[in-house]
C-alpha cells in the first residue's frame, strides 16, 4: 500500500474544487493508500482555509475534523532545510521522512522541481493516479 503526504495545495484543492485531488483523498478514505500529516501541514491548513477562504469557525473545524478521519497524524522528530526557495515546504519533505513515504503529491513548483528526495517521488496528483492504475 503506498503510503503518501499531500501538500496543502492539493487538500484545498480537493475541497473546493474536487477533481484528482479529490481522487486521492478517496484513495485515502477508501484505505487503499495510507495518508499521513503533521502537526505543521494540519496548521497550514487551518490558517489557510481561516485568512485565504474567510472560512468560519464551525466550518474549518468541520473540515479538519473530516481531515482526520482519512490522515495518519505522526510527530515530526527532525527538523531538514532542503527547499531553499520556500523553506516553509520542509515540513513536507519532513512528514515524508518521518512515515518513510512512497510519494509527497504536489502542486507546489519548489517541491515538484526536486523530483525526488531521499528515494521519496515528489509528483503531481495526475501522475499518482497514474502510478496507482498501473500498481
Amino acid at each position: 500500500m503506498y503510503r503518501i503526504v499531500i501538500d496543502t495545495n492539493i487538500y484545498i484543492s480537493a475541497i473546493f474544487w474536487g477533481g484528482k485531488p479529490r481522487d486521492i483523498i478517496d484513495l485515502g478514505r477508501d484505505n487503499k493508500i495510507q495518508i499521513f500529516s503533521s502537526d505543521e501541514i494540519e496548521k497550514e491548513l487551518s490558517r489557510i482555509l481561516k485568512d485565504k477562504f474567510r472560512l468560519d469557525y464551525k466550518d474549518e473545524e468541520q473540515i479538519l475534523v473530516d481531515f482526520s478521519t482519512f490522515t495518519n497524524p505522526i510527530r515530526i522528530s527532525k527538523h531538514i532545510h532542503v527547499v531553499e526557495d520556500d523553506p516553509d515546504d520542509n515540513k513536507f519533505i519532513e512528514c515524508a521522512i518521518g512515515c518513510n513515504a512512497n510519494y509527497i503529491i504536489s502542486g507546489d513548483r519548489h517541491l515538484l522541481n526536486m523530483k525526488e528526495y531521499k528515494g521519496i517521488e515528489i509528483i503531481t496528483a495526475s501522475v499518482f493516479l497514474e502510478k496507482f492504475k498501473e500498481q
